[in-house]
């Protein structure tokens, strides 16, 4: 464990400062070697362990951040170029399911450009339709190569990360591949396809006679093999919220128990324990693979292999050090495992628990214990049952409190997340989950053996026990309270007002306001925005409630998220007066709010041309379009148009406005001037006019766009203008996500992508 600890900061060391080890590297290397060889005292080996994973991390940074081939497409323009590549290609995994339309290249030889040549590179291949990867060996590609895009808002997934800590530097967009040589001897190849065929196998045996009930199956196909995609993103985060996801994803918890189960039943079968040792570390083993090799499952089973090979062998198991050899060997397998979030929480939760959960049972021993005076042989059943109910309760309690304790700073630095139901909601779902997976485990027994109708009746038992177990896990993550995030920001203090203009593709919008503490929403997104880039941006800033959100008009990729915006602390909605348009066919989701809460009421506000809605005392959002007598089919033709005053600065949010109602603002005489205007994309009437870019006056404009669409591309015109008031253009599609930090100054304009950065001082108006 002492070596293990010393291996960690030196790859956080080499990592921060992106070491690469040359000469220097390696005579250090060898002389900590010999040094530790001549002084035998185990710790003369810290220093060697120090060098060497410093070595180990410095060459992992030399294949993926600082590669010749990633350095040369960093040095081009951003966008795809032609190459044509030579090597050996894997099937991709996401998680532990195969993708047909993905593989993994090891290439021997990268062609680009004038003729430029790279070796030994890895990289994700997306290939053509049509083709599938079913032989091993040398294949030519030809295609598009580009890098991981960069996040494009704050708080998002990071694309870039992700790939370089998977080992991958490029992607390359096959658009024809040819099998130079097959080859016969491809052992990674074959365990990949032979880990999916274990793995459809038990998939359908786990799925018979439940099919009427996909949702209870894919709850248990996630605890079994990590399938979480089938049971939806609102059952993983009611799992998440509270507190209990390690439930319901493949885990160490899994894995334990698995060989629990596979232990009881070996000793029932008879079997002897140097054979029993045998078969549970394979099987564990194999399960792990199976499974994706998740850090957490492959460390237990790594810990499994390490005690049980201990006890096969005569020798003292500590946990501690086993957990530190674990560790030690997943480090050198692949030290950049050390920076995912489910590697540093599966360590720092199973060393939590050695470290607290023993000492703590041990205080509750007088609760849990017969009473001292009260003679053994005198105890009844009931005496002995109680005393069983409680050390099973206590030890539940203690492992639960140490595992919550352990992850805790992570789940804070990682998620920016307090789970405050989690002590509470594993003391029920863990011995749930773990009679879950021996209900599995006995399924599959049986569908080895052919015995299908006890197949099928633990299956039925199966998927009540998955039912209660999203219902326990949504009960929870829906009490007040039960989960609570934080601002971690430790920039300096932030300004008193602040705007954040997400991008999103496809034509979709959202925005974000503070005036000093009160939180507001412009349009929502789609759901999946919602989750990839509105909500983990409110994680990211500790916002736990929002005052109110407001919806420019019938949009899907506008407003589609509204329904689950509206559970972030019941905000006040706030929408057009056409809304819902009387003539829209079917249940739309103005209607579907509308079965949630009343219009017109305490939450949802309607709004037209000329109302004022406050904010704060400096802050306001006035609507200037629509009047009660715009009365269009389109819903882009309804849509909000808003002054938002956000102290001395002004934002004209024009939304997906087009040519009429851009006509209609201007026939009105609205003041249109403003510091800031952000326009979106009308799909049939395209706006931007210049009359009303005049009568606006903006300093700088804000557009969104997507370029592979034509229905929502940025109009021309708007770069004309901008080219000829020498006034900034801001697209979100290149700049990203576009954040304004206001002051009683003026207006602090940053591009999160490109890192551009423009100030507006204040102007009286």
């Amino acid at each position: 464990m002492t070596i293990g600890l010393v291996a960690v900061p030196a790859v956080m060391l080499t990592d921060h400062y992106g070491y690469v080890p040359g000469i220097f590297g390696y005579v250090m290397l060898i002389a900590a070697f010999l040094l530790a060889l001549r002084l035998r005292q185990w710790w003369r080996w810290l220093p060697f362990s120090a060098v060497l994973f410093v070595c180990i991390h410095g060459w992992r940074l030399a294949d993926t951040y600082q590669h010749p081939l990633r350095e040369h497409l960093l040095s081009l323009p951003d966008r795809p170029q032609f190459v044509h590549v030579t090597g050996r290609l894997y099937p991709w995994t996401e998680g532990a399911e195969l993708d047909d339309a993905t593989a993994i290249g090891d290439l021997t030889e990268v062609r680009m450009g004038n003729e430029k040549h790279f070796k030994k590179a890895r990289v994700k291949v997306s290939l053509p339709e049509g083709f599938r990867l079913e032989k091993p060996g040398i294949y030519e590609i030809t295609g598009q190569i580009s890098l991981p895009r960069p996040p494009m808002n704050p708080g998002q997934y990071d694309p870039v990360e992700f790939s370089l800590r998977n080992g991958w530097v490029a992607s390359v967009k096959a658009e024809q591949i040819l099998l130079k040589q097959e080859e016969k001897w491809a052992p990674s190849f074959h365990l990949l396809f032979g880990a999916e065929y274990c793995r459809q196998w038990i998939m359908r045996a786990l799925s018979l006679g439940i099919e009427d009930r996909p949702q209870d199956t894919a709850v248990l196909l996630a605890m079994a093999l990590g399938a979480s995609d089938a049971a939806g993103d609102d059952i993983e985060d009611a799992f998440r919220d509270s507190g209990t996801l390690h439930i319901f994803a493949v885990s160490g918890l899994h894995v334990v128990m698995l060989a629990a189960v596979l232990g009881m039943g070996l000793r029932w079968l008879g079997v002897g324990q140097s054979r029993m040792t045998v078969i549970i570390i394979l099987v564990v083993f194999a399960y792990a693979y199976i499974t994706g090799w998740r850090p957490s499952a492959a460390r237990a089973a790594f810990m499994i292999a390490i005690v049980l090979g201990a006890v096969r062998w005569n020798q003292r198991a500590d946990v501690h050090n086993s957990l530190g050899l674990a560790l030690l060997v997943l480090l050198v397998w692949d030290s950049n495992q050390l920076f995912m979030p489910g590697f540093q929480l599966s360590f720092a939760v199973l060393w939590a628990i050695a470290l607290m959960a023993t000492p703590m049972i041990d205080r509750l021993r007088p609760w849990t214990e017969l009473d001292p005076f009260y003679p053994p042989s005198l105890a009844s059943w009931y005496h002995w049952g109680g005393r069983w109910l409680r050390q099973q309760s206590a030890g539940l309690a203690c492992t639960s409190l140490a595992a919550w304790i352990g992850s805790f700073p992570f789940t804070i630095g990682h998620f920016r997340t307090i789970t405050f139901v989690g002590l509470v909601a594993n003391l029920i779902l863990v011995p749930v989950s773990g009679i879950s997976i021996g209900l599995s485990c006995a399924s599959l027994v049986f569908a080895f053996l052919g015995f299908s109708t006890l197949q099928i009746f633990i299956n039925k038992i199966n998927a009540w026990l998955a039912t209660f177990m999203v219902f326990s896990a949504s009960w929870f993550a829906g009490l007040p309270g039960a989960n609570m995030v934080l601002d971690l920001r430790f920039e300096k203090t932030p300004p008193p007002m602040e705007m954040q203009v997400f991008h999103m593709q496809g034509g979709g919008s959202s925005g974000y306001l503070r005036a000093h503490d009160k939180d507001w929403l412009i349009d929502t997104g789609n759901v999946r925005p919602w989750r990839r880039v509105v909500r983990p941006f409110m994680r990211h800033q500790g916002i736990n409630q929002l005052e109110g959100v407001v919806l420019t008009h019938r949009d899907v990729a506008h407003v589609g998220a509204a329904p689950l915006a509206l559970d972030t602390g019941v905000p006040r909605l706030i929408t057009s007066i056409h809304e819902p348009w009387t003539l829209d066919p079917g249940l739309t989701l103005f209607d579907q709010l509308g079965q949630r809460t009343r219009m017109d009421g305490p939450v949802w506000h309607r709004h037209k041309m000329g109302d004022v809605i406050p904010i704060e005392n400096d802050s306001s959002i006035q609507v200037l379009y629509p009047g009660t007598a715009d009365l269009y089919d389109t819903a882009d033709n309804r849509c909000l148009v808003l002054m938002i005053r956000l102290g001395p600065t002004r934002v004209l949010w024009l939304g997906d406005a087009g040519f009429i109602t851009e006509k209609r603002l201007l026939e009105r005489g609205h003041d249109l001037r403003c510091d800031i205007l952000v326009h979106g994309c009308h799909s049939t009437d395209p706006g931007g006019l210049t009359e009303l870019m005049l009568a606006a006056q903006p300093r700088v404009i804000i557009s969104e766009s997507d370029s592979r669409f034509a229905e929502v591309k940025t109009p021309l015109r708007f770069d004309a203008y901008c080219l000829k008031q020498e006034i900034p253009h801001l697209r979100l599609e290149v700049t990203g996500g576009i954040h304004v930090g206001i002051s009683p100054d003026g207006a602090t304009l940053k591009a999160h992508r490109s890192g551009t950065t423009y100030f507006l001082p204040a102007e009286i108006r």
